[in-house]
């Protein structure tokens, strides 16, 4: 009996270009060609039977050149971080033109580094029922189905698996990010007087005054959506052009912010204000590629910050659970897929 070669139908390849083309914003017909190209083959190295949600998902990982951690049999996930990656180089696209200058101007201002703060004890993950992961012991999905229990090839994704990451890391030292990230009391009073018109010029006066504020790039993206209260991803679905204005905004707050982490492997916590405007740029910068379909980069952008502040009051992880639903993943025993 012959066997078939798996090959990837129009449907699939068009799917996974419009994926393509999301992540990276090299145009949709370029991404499609990419796919006729090396789809195929892609398919026989991972070994994919069939392109479902989940297969899809892992030829867009393998066009990107991402390596992949199993979140369960065939599901994939960026790898968990050990420190923190700086995004400025490290998306599928390109940071805008706008993002550029921002850290071009804050110069040597953004040589800042964060301070030692404190101290990250993971240990309340354990007392609220999380189980670290054991790296020597967990189930490796390469294997041949025979040597593994039925159980562990069910294909169903763990989108809290982050927690026990997190807590198999153990201690980490706390840091502060520097004093000039944030705006003054003064000026944010002054903006919550303001009408959003003016509230979003004086704020451009503001980044180009201190580039360094970070803050006042935030909330420029948190105008651009509709809300002086911080991106939420509860909220209407904004337009393209507003995605695309939160996007820029957003970018700049990450870009010169992360200047502030070289070689940094440690936690920046909610609870020191000066951290908030860079976590809130993570955030709103996840929510935004969250709006805009892609997905792979969202997901890149929450490991990154639930690697940061793993108390996660901004509920990142919430969004993260949704990201992955949003691509049609396997959900857990109990929930939907929405």
């Amino acid at each position: 009996m012959t066997t078939s070669t798996p090959r990837t139908s129009q449907t699939h390849r068009s799917r996974i270009a419009r994926r393509l083309d999301r992540e990276t914003d090299m145009g949709y017909q370029k991404a499609l060609n990419t796919v006729r190209e090396q789809s195929d083959d892609l398919m026989r190295q991972l070994g994919l039977a069939r392109l479902d949600a989940s297969g899809c998902d892992m030829v867009l990982r393998a066009l990107l050149q991402q390596d992949v951690e199993f979140w369960g049999p065939g599901i994939g996930a960026h790898l968990w971080p050990t420190s923190y990656h700086p995004l400025f180089m490290g998306l599928p696209a390109p940071m805008s033109p706008t993002a550029l200058e921002a850290v071009t101007r804050a110069g040597r201002a953004a040589d800042l580094q964060a301070e030692p703060s404190g101290t990250f004890d993971p240990s309340w993950l354990a007392e609220a029922g999380v189980d670290a992961l054991d790296y020597d012991c967990e189930p490796d999905y390469d294997e041949d189905e025979e040597d593994l229990a039925p159980e562990d090839m069910e294909p169903l994704d763990e989108p809290d698996r982050w927690k026990r990451h997190v807590l198999a890391q153990g201690q980490r030292s706390a840091f502060a990010m520097p004093a000039q990230q944030s705006l003054s009391s003064a000026l944010r009073k002054e903006l919550r007087e303001q009408s959003p018109k003016d509230a979003r010029a004086r704020l451009e006066q503001t980044v180009q005054d201190q580039p360094t504020a970070v803050e006042g790039y935030v909330l420029l993206g948190d105008l651009a959506l509709g809300t002086r209260h911080g991106a939420a991803a509860d909220g209407p679905k904004p337009s393209a052009a507003e995605l695309d204005e939160a996007r820029r905004w957003y970018e700049c707050a990450v870009t010169v912010g992360e200047q502030a982490l070289h070689f940094f492997h440690d936690a920046l916590l909610w609870r020191e204000e000066n951290n908030r405007p860079f976590l809130r740029a993570l955030f709103g910068l996840a929510l935004v590629h969250c709006h805009r379909g892609s997905w792979n980069t969202s997901e890149q952008i929450l490991f990154a910050l639930l690697h940061l502040n793993p108390s996660d009051e901004q509920q990142a992880g919430v969004l993260l659970a949704e990201v992955r639903r949003q691509v049609g993943l396997p959900a857990p025993r109990g929930e939907a897929v929405s």
